[in-house]
């Protein structure tokens, strides 16, 4: 009950960022008034005036939604052409991926890299917290996976 209800939680966060993102592949500027304000916010990089390229922002939209995907799988929601042996170890990435992005987030060097405001305050306060709680639902959809906790030597 506890994988079912994250899983489609996770699914619906990673879903609804995936449309955002795809909505600004296709040229939305949605919440800002303009483009410079949406890439200052989601970008941070010194100086950016433009968003990404449309490929760069559907690719990143096209994983988000393979990721909202896989959390159904996860939850045993979906049902898949492929074993477990297969389902977990992607859970594992996906954590890992998401896990990453949330530590490298709020490591200074990034802070440097990346100081346009408002990303910076956006990416403490939001960005990076998601990114982390993302990453542990993942690993948490994937160690409530029957069966698969002995493999991990967790849970027995």
């Amino acid at each position: 009950m506890i994988a079912h209800s994250l899983s489609i939680l996770l699914s619906a966060v990673l879903g609804i960022t995936g449309l955002v993102h795809l909505a600004w592949a296709f040229g939305s500027t949605f919440p800002y008034a303009n483009e410079q304000a949406l890439a200052r916010a989601v970008v941070g990089r010194r100086g950016i005036t433009r968003m990404p390229s449309t490929a760069a922002s559907a690719l990143v939209a096209l994983c988000l939604f393979g990721a909202s995907l896989w959390a159904l799988l996860l939850g045993r929601l979906v049902e898949a052409p492929v074993s477990d042996w297969l389902i977990a170890p992607g859970g594992l990435v996906l954590a890992a991926v998401f896990l990453l992005r949330g530590v490298i987030g709020i490591l200074p060097t990034f802070e440097q890299a990346l100081p346009e405001q408002p990303f910076l305050r956006l990416n403490r306060l939001f960005y990076s917290p998601l990114c982390l709680l993302i990453g542990m639902a993942f690993v948490g959809l994937t160690m409530m996976m029957p069966n698969w906790s002995w493999r991990f030597s967790l849970f027995g």
